[in-house]
């Protein structure tokens, strides 16, 4: 088999993707899950100044855990007061309400809704881009093992000003899906046989081709490499005896130099042992992560979009026996997820800094940091 590609620059991958089918066929049997929604916030306003938030977490099948530590619409113009949900109490930081806090006194369910209510004495709210905060912890299924945290930010009704107001509805849905499914734009064929596809996605990528007669079964095909933003693969071998349906997965971000690699959903921290966050922090813009740490090591905090690209590496050499990396939010983003690692530097650079972003700050202490005044 012989796969050839649409595209000339395409000419070298193609003979990797000729091993990558062979090997495919008769040796792969890896289990491929696909992802959906696995949050959803439904924010509403009820009248009288009152502002009803709702979190709810889905079913998807990357996701073993979903944990959150800290809950804030923002802007939260003229607060009042708050209903507080079992567990959860309300956070203040310099005398300024800063949403709620888990008391981490009983687990949280997997499938799990959180519900509660904020008063303004502003009667009038519009739409807010990413305005509900959320600190969030995650622990992915396989192939994607492992756990992150870090933030998410979603749409949501806040108070404002009557000039401010946009006319909104006064409910408002908003989800978030942390490993979206790749889409088949086409298939190609040639007479009655399939013979390729194109598919688009914004990252290099190595995808599988999966294939099923009854939308049951389903048969791994092949796995091939993709460029951004739309790839076009082909061979000339007919896939009909496959099946008629015919499905992507996307098992990583990037080009996988093994082929039978698992997936590799998030950045380069996969790599290293794991390191447990133990605590997880959004004040004044910046979000703080703690963790157990061995005195004099340096360790990194890789901070990740989804899809494994790389926002910013910080990193600092820890003193004691518990270190909390702190680091500023600039720029607004839906979500980004962090794992610490040691680092793989020599040293620590002082005020090193990551694309363009603020220096890292540590902190060193054996208790987990607190900041604030719980209520």
């Amino acid at each position: 088999m012989k796969p050839e590609s649409s595209s000339p620059r395409r000419t070298r991958m193609s003979n990797r993707i000729q091993f990558v089918l062979i090997a495919s066929i008769w040796t792969f049997g890896v289990a491929i899950v696909f992802g959906k929604d696995a949050i959803e916030l439904e924010s509403r306003y009820d009248g009288d100044g009152w502002f009803h938030y709702r979190l709810r977490t889905l079913e998807d099948p990357f996701l073993t855990e979903i944990y959150f530590g800290q809950l804030l619409p923002d802007p939260f113009a003229s607060y009042l007061t708050n209903t507080l949900p079992d567990h959860w109490t309300n956070f203040f930081y310099n005398g300024k309400w800063t949403g709620i806090k888990f008391d981490r006194a009983v687990p949280q369910p997997r499938i799990n809704e959180i519900s509660f209510s904020v008063r303004s004495s502003s009667a009038h709210f519009r739409r807010q881009n990413y305005g509900f905060n959320s600190i969030i912890s995650l622990k992915f299924a396989d192939p994607y093992s492992g756990g992150m945290g870090g933030y998410l930010n979603l749409d949501c009704l806040v108070p404002c000003a009557p000039e401010e107001a946009d006319g909104s509805l006064p409910t408002l849905v908003s989800r978030h899906e942390f490993v979206p499914d790749i889409k088949i734009d086409e298939l190609i064929r040639t007479n009655q046989d399939i013979h390729g596809l194109t598919f688009s996605w914004a990252e290099p990528s190595t995808v599988e081709l999966q294939g099923s007669h009854n939308l049951v079964d389903w048969t791994t095909v092949c796995r091939f490499f993709g460029n951004p933003p739309q790839t076009t693969w082909t061979t000339n071998v007919s896939l009909n005896p496959f099946g008629q349906f015919f499905r992507l997965s996307l098992v990583a971000n990037s080009h996988l130099t093994n082929s039978q690699a698992s997936g590799v959903l998030v950045c380069k921290s996969q790599d290293f042992p794991e390191i447990p966050i133990e605590s997880l922090e959004f004040i004044d813009s910046q979000i703080r992560i703690g963790f157990a740490s061995v005195p004099n090591a340096i360790y990194a905090l890789d901070e990740c979009e989804w899809c494994g690209r790389t926002i910013t590496t910080r990193q600092g050499e820890a003193t004691k026996a518990f270190t909390t990396l702190s680091s500023d939010i600039r720029e607004l983003r839906g979500a980004a997820l962090s794992k610490p690692r040691i680092s793989d530097s020599e040293k620590c650079e002082p005020s090193g800094t990551a694309n363009g972003s603020q220096p890292v700050s540590l902190e060193t202490n054996r208790t987990s940091p607190e900041a604030g005044s719980r209520r």
